[in-house]
């Protein structure tokens, strides 16, 4: 029993020092530049929404302030690093072609910051559209595991139990395979910041990312707020998430079967025929394109095959319904 506590603090104890760690960054940058990310707050105005639905724990401005940071510090860093390999290894750059005529004296030095520019743009992009990113996976997450967390909260909701205790049961479950890290949020509310479970649940809804998972909280705060019957709800809830899980896999066999045949085509019968053709033209001899028949052979068989099997693994990866 003991090594399992210990097993299970040591992640929340990991979580907990990257959240700090994240929050000292924040708070460093915005204080480094917290007036320059104050001015520049109307440009980033579309990524508020989008901040607050991709469950980073960042204040607004705190954020702007880390991305003119990003540029900022990859952009120096960057320029200094191209300077020194100018200055040190002339003979490194000697060799590309296009580099080759910047070499002189104000020209590499224009060179370098058009590059270190870009790296600095590059840095930018990255973390504009990082929050973009943790949104569109935490709606990922949230629609695949929200009919296990309806199912869970179903059985509560039958056992005869209050609202708030079926959110603080929820709240308490391993987030691997329910929502729990979500409710942990709403309860948070009701204890932290004295929210009555009615505007826990409304503030909930504005953050989530996922209509389903909204749909679902919304629904619920209307039963408390009229008094209606729980258990009947998330029984109704949990049967259209599970009526709506099925259509998405019957989706997914019919794509996985046309797949299949696309599958079937490209890597049994492309390749047969194509290696009959070269095995007859390299009986005859000559070239195709150029190139050798016996080249074209080893390229089909060790590399264009191999190609086409791995792009066959990701796309039915890509499709498949996740949890």
């Amino acid at each position: 029993m003991l090594n399992r506590l210990k097993g299970k603090r040591k992640p929340e104890a990991l979580e907990a020092r990257d959240e700090e760690s994240l929050s000292r960054a924040y708070h460093f940058t915005y204080n480094l530049l917290g007036r320059l990310s104050d001015r520049t707050l109307p440009l980033f105005k579309d990524l508020k929404p989008v901040l607050d639905q991709s469950g980073i724990r960042a204040a607004f401005k705190a954020y702007v302030s880390l991305i003119w940071f990003s540029f900022i510090l990859s952009t120096v860093v960057s320029f200094v690093v191209l300077l020194i390999l100018f200055t040190l290894f002339p003979w490194l750059m000697d060799m590309i072609p296009i580099v080759r005529n910047f070499l002189q004296f104000p020209y590499f030095i224009l060179f370098s910051l058009v590059l270190s520019l870009a790296v600095g743009g590059s840095a930018f992009f990255i973390s504009y559209s990082f929050p973009t990113y943790k949104m569109m996976t935490r709606k990922e997450r949230l629609e695949e595991n929200l009919v296990y967390t309806s199912s869970f909260m179903t059985v509560l909701a039958c056992s005869g139990i209050s609202p708030e205790r079926i959110l603080r049961s929820t709240a308490t479950k391993d987030p691997k395979f329910l929502l729990s890290d979500e409710m942990k949020s709403i309860v948070g509310k009701i204890d932290l910041l004295g929210y009555d479970t009615l505007s826990a649940l409304e503030s909930e809804t504005e953050r989530s990312p996922s209509s389903l998972y909204s749909n679902m909280l919304r629904g619920f705060a209307g039963t408390i707020r009229t008094g209606g019957n729980a258990k009947e709800y998330f029984l109704n809830t949990t049967k259209q998430l599970m009526d709506r899980r099925g259509v998405r896999l019957q989706q997914f066999l019919d794509t996985l079967g046309m797949v299949a045949e696309i599958y079937v085509i490209m890597l049994v019968v492309f390749p047969l025929l194509l290696v009959i053709m070269l095995a007859i033209m390299a009986s005859i001899g000559g070239t195709m394109w150029g190139v050798d028949v016996f080249s074209l052979m080893y390229f089909l068989v060790f590399g264009l095959i191999p190609l086409l099997g791995v792009m066959f693994l990701v796309i039915v990866e890509m499709i498949q319904p996740k949890g």
